[in-house]
C-alpha cells in the first residue's frame, strides 16, 4: 500500500485576529492625504478671515477720510446737546424719571450719533457699487457672506467710534453743566455697554447696506435713509419719555417706541452710564433681541443683492 495523501485543508481565517489587524493597521498615504486636506481647509479659512478683515479695515478707513462729514455731524450733535438741551431744560423744569431734560436728552443724542454713523455705511456702499469697487471685491477669492460681514462690521465700528466721541463730549458737558457729577462706576458701565452698542450699530448698518444696494440713484438712498431715521428716531424715547408718548400717541405706537432698540440703548445709557445704577440684564437682553434681527435681516438682504450681482453682473 502506498502512502495516503491527506487532503490539504485551507487555513480558516480568525475573525478576531483579522478584525484586530484591520482596525490596528495604519495607512500612511490615507493619513497624509487627510492631513493635507485638513491643512488646506485651515489655510482657506484663515485666508477668508484675513480677506474679510482687510476689506473691513479698508472700508473703515474711508470713515475717517470724510472729515467734513464728521465735522458737520459732530457740530449738529453739539448744537442739539448744548443749545436744545440747555434751552429746553430751562423751559421744562419738570424732571423725567428723576432727571432734568438736559440729563435726559444727552444720552439720546449719543444714540442718535451712533445711528447717523452706522447709516453712513450705506453711503459708502452706494458709492462702491457705482464705482465698481464691490464688483472688484466679488472677483476676489472671498465668499459673498464674508464681503457682507466686512461691510457690516465696518459700519458697526464707525458707529462705536462716533458715539464714543459723543459720549466723551457728553460726560464733559454734564460734568460742567449738569446739576451733579458723573459717577465713576458710570464710566465703567459705559465700557461694558460697548459690545451691545456695537451689535446695535451692526443692525443699523445692515439695513443701510440693503437700502444702498437697491437704490438706483444716490438721492433715492437718502430718501430711504431719512425714512429709516423717521421711523426709528421719531418713534422712540430718545427725545421724550415713554409716559409722554403714551399720553399723546396711540397705544401700539407707544409700545413700538418703548421697545425700539434706540430707546432701549438710550434708557440703558441714562440709567447706568450716566446715573451710575447697576446694569439691567433684562434691558440688555431686550436690546440684543431687537438688534440682532435687524443685523440678520439686513445682512441676508444685502447677501441676496451681492449674490445676484455675482451671477448676473448687476443687481
Amino acid at each position: 500500500m502506498g502512502l495516503r495523501l491527506r487532503p490539504e485543508i485551507p487555513p480558516q481565517p480568525n475573525p478576531g485576529r483579522r478584525g484586530r489587524h484591520r482596525s490596528g493597521s495604519r495607512n500612511p498615504l490615507l493619513e497624509r492625504k487627510n492631513s493635507r486636506q485638513g491643512h488646506r481647509r485651515r489655510e482657506s479659512s484663515m485666508s477668508q478671515l484675513s480677506r474679510l478683515v482687510h476689506i473691513a479695515r479698508t472700508d473703515f478707513s474711508y470713515f475717517f477720510r470724510t472729515k467734513w462729514l464728521m465735522a458737520v455731524l459732530i457740530s449738529l450733535s453739539l448744537s442739539d446737546m448744548l443749545v436744545v438741551g440747555l434751552v429746553y431744560g430751562r423751559l421744562i423744569p419738570t424732571k423725567f424719571a428723576g432727571l432734568t431734560y438736559f440729563q435726559f436728552l444727552v444720552p439720546g443724542i449719543v444714540v442718535v450719533g451712533l445711528f447717523s454713523a452706522a447709516t453712513d455705511t450705506g453711503r459708502r456702499i452706494w458709492l462702491a457699487l457705482r464705482e465698481g469697487v464691490v464688483q472688484y471685491y466679488l472677483t476676489l477669492p472671498i465668499r459673498t457672506g464674508g464681503l457682507v460681514g466686512a461691510y457690516i462690521i465696518s459700519g458697526g465700528l464707525g458707529g462705536i467710534v462716533y458715539s464714543g466721541a459723543l459720549l466723551v463730549i457728553a460726560y464733559v458737558a454734564l460734568s460742567f453743566l449738569g446739576p451733579t457729577a458723573i459717577p465713576v462706576q458710570g464710566i465703567l458701565y459705559a465700557l461694558v455697554l460697548i459690545p451691545f452698542l456695537f451689535v446695535l450699530a451692526t443692525g443699523i448698518a445692515g439695513l443701510a447696506a440693503f437700502f444702498a444696494s437697491v437704490s438706483r440713484r444716490g438721492e433715492m438712498y437718502w430718501v430711504y435713509a431719512q425714512a429709516l431715521q423717521v421711523s426709528m428716531v421719531t418713534i422712540s424715547t430718545v427725545f421724550y419719555p415713554a409716559q409722554t408718548i403714551a399720553r399723546y400717541l396711540p397705544a401700539p405706537i407707544a409700545t413700538i417706541a418703548e421697545y425700539n432698540p434706540l430707546s432701549l440703548a438710550a434708557g440703558i445709557l441714562r440709567d447706568s452710564a450716566f446715573a451710575g445704577n447697576p446694569l439691567d440684564t433684562s434691558a440688555l437682553t431686550n436690546l440684543l433681541a431687537t438688534s440682532l434681527p435687524l443685523a440678520a435681516l439686513g445682512a441676508f438682504a444685502y447677501w441676496i443683492i451681492l449674490r445676484t450681482i455675482r451671477l448676473k453682473g448687476k443687481p
